[in-house]
């Protein structure tokens, strides 16, 4: 393997947040928020396999029920002022319920306290249950 091959691999890890320098600056949708987006496209959806496999996948997958529901989320999670957008957009897609649960899928998250952490669990978990 080359060298140049080898720093490329060990520069990217979603584990301590290194997801490549074409990521640097990019904003993570949630998958509920890409749902919304398609959703927007209905009269002028493309009718391709790859347009319906992900509104499939997005319908399947989405956690939260409306806009609002998805956009009190993300402020929640946003008030965090220590989660990067990554780990904001894994823990709404996933919803975790436990401090542990969320630490062996998103491993970036082991900087947090366990009881801070399920602190934000519960509360989005709180906003999934309630949502209108």
């Amino acid at each position: 393997m080359s060298s140049r091959r080898r720093n490329q691999i060990e520069e990217e890890d979603a584990a301590t947040l290194k997801l490549g320098t074409e990521f640097n600056n990019a904003g993570c949708l949630l998958i509920s928020e890409v749902k919304f987006l398609l959703d927007l496209r209905t009269k002028d959806a493309p009718d391709t396999t790859v347009y319906k496999k992900t509104m499939e996948y997005v319908k399947t997958f989405s956690k939260f029920s409306s806009n609002d529901s998805t956009a009190s989320v993300r402020e929640a999670l946003g008030r965090e002022g220590n989660l990067a957008q990554f780990e904001i957009a894994q823990i709404a897609n996933l919803c975790p319920s436990t401090a542990e649960e969320a630490k062996n899928i998103i491993p970036s998250l082991v900087k947090l306290e366990d009881d801070h952490l399920q602190a934000i669990l519960d509360e989005v978990q709180t906003l999934r249950k309630f949502q209108t």
